[in-house]
């Protein structure tokens, strides 16, 4: 009789150390961060890692017109991309590298006569999701 009881409370304490018993802590985790753009902005320049004379109209005399980007949160190395678009056609896409956990990026276009008229920059994440849309005239 000693050795059914013994075998039955092996098999109990068997089964309590096999089978997986769902962690409080493991149901807990915090969620993963993800890529979040907080400013984006047209600008005349870049100085000092800064948009100066951010506007939606510029004049085609500046010669060069900037996308500028913040980002924070940024979990882990990644890719955007600043999509230029003129009168509705890419004209350019720019790669970008930005790293944790905070990145401000920038891109520019050499502004030619041509190029008057309306003009968008999308900013895309790797996956190609916009993230923002940017919308701005270049004039005389």
């Amino acid at each position: 009789m000693q050795t059914k009881s013994l075998k039955w409370v092996l098999i109990l304490l068997i089964a309590i150390f096999l089978v997986p018993v769902p962690c409080a802590w493991s149901q807990t985790a915090a969620p993963a961060e993800k890529l979040t753009l907080i400013r984006a902005v047209m600008c005349e320049t870049i100085q000092e890692y800064a948009p100066v004379n951010p506007a939606v109209v510029f004049s085609i005399e500046l010669g060069r017109v900037s996308c500028f980007t913040d980002f924070d949160t940024v979990p882990k190395q990644t890719f955007i991309h600043h999509k230029w678009y003129r009168k509705g056609s890419l004209i350019t896409d720019k790669r970008l590298t930005i790293n944790p956990p905070r990145w401000s990026s920038f891109t520019s276009m050499q502004l030619r006569e041509s190029d008057k008229g309306p003009w968008r920059v999308e900013i895309t994440d790797e996956n190609d999701t916009i993230l923002h849309t940017l919308r701005f005239s270049i004039t005389d």
